[in-house]
């Protein structure tokens, strides 16, 4: 058996057989081939104003001494300047008086004559209208309109509980309608015909108030009249 020592074999190192890396082939930057640039600082040191703050003493002397009012002689007014006399001065009294000037008395003198003259022409002309016109009126026989003769509606309760509706007018008397409802019936014809108590004469016998609401008592309460009344008119007009 062989005792001796093998010999170690050391590999070669394989990192020396590695190429260099492609950073050592990379040129410089270009940043290096700038210039330095000049920064223009502008100078810190402000110049502050001069303020003459007065002293303790200034102030207490200021205050001591009284504020003397300055009125400004020239300051305007409103007054209306002294008039100018133009005319000539008389003496009443011992006061002088000063005369308008003679052209404006004048002036006004005509004026007023003017005026004068213009209102008795025009009142004499007016006068003759007004007597031709009355001339006319009684020479021209005018006809006198008829006054409109309004439908009467008379609302009447039935016995069987219903609300007949009459209508006398000049053409006779008809019923023209039945409801159970009175207020309901009032309040749809004013709704569509808004002249509906104008156009007509309305009466509704005063038995028939309790088929009203409150509100509606207050609203027709003009309408109601009570049965001895319509009777009492109707035998007054037709009594022989």
């Amino acid at each position: 058996m062989d005792m001796r020592i093998q010999p170690i074999r050391i590999q070669t190192n394989v990192i020396r057989e590695i190429p260099p890396p492609v950073l050592r082939s990379t040129p410089p930057p270009v940043v290096r081939q700038l210039e330095v640039p000049v920064v223009d600082v502008p100078n810190p040191i402000i110049d502050y104003p001069t303020i003459d703050v007065p002293t303790q003493e200034r102030f207490e002397q200021d205050l001591a001494q009284p504020q003397q009012q300055v009125v400004d002689e020239t300051q305007e007014t409103r007054d209306l300047p002294p008039p100018v006399p133009t005319g000539p001065v008389v003496s009443v009294g011992g006061v002088n008086v000063t005369l308008p000037p003679i052209d404006t008395v004048a002036t006004t003198g005509a004026t007023a004559v003017v005026a004068t003259t213009a209102s008795l022409t025009a009142a004499l002309l007016v006068k003759k209208a007004t007597d031709a016109i009355t001339e006319i009126i009684k020479k021209k026989k005018f006809k006198v309109k008829v006054k409109k003769i309004k439908p009467v509606l008379h609302f009447v309760k039935t016995e069987s509980g219903t609300i007949d509706i009459f209508e006398y007018s000049k053409k006779g008397t008809r019923i023209i309608g039945s409801t159970e409802k009175i207020e309901t019936y009032l309040r749809d014809q004013i709704n569509d015909n808004a002249y509906y108590e104008v156009t007509n004469k309305i009466i509704v016998d005063d038995n028939l108030i309790d088929e009203f609401t409150n509100e509606g008592k207050t609203r027709f309460k003009s309408l109601f009249v009570p049965a001895s009344k319509v009777a009492k008119k109707l035998s007054a007009k037709f009594s022989i």
